[in-house]
């Protein structure tokens, strides 16, 4: 279980570092389009499959990595 929750953790985490470096430096040239189409779509799936599981670990946690990857996409379209 604590390795669910840590993983849980991890993945919710995952792209606001990057998020936060990209506002700071303004900077977002190096960042693939493709791969936050990517992430916003893997992001989007796991919620819908978390919500007709309904299970809330899931979906919370996705969620939040879609959360990430939005944020990502609306700096790369305002820096990029």
């Amino acid at each position: 279980m604590i390795f669910g929750y840590s993983g849980s953790i991890c993945a919710s985490l995952l792209f606001f570092p990057q998020v936060w470096t990209s506002y700071k430096t303004k900077q977002t040239k190096s960042l693939s389009w493709l791969s936050i189409i990517i992430g916003l779509l893997n992001g989007l799936s796991w919620v819908g499959y978390g919500l007709l599981k309904n299970d809330p670990i899931i979906w919370v946690t996705n969620s939040l990595v879609f959360t990430g990857v939005f944020l990502l996409m609306l700096l790369k379209k305002k820096y990029g």
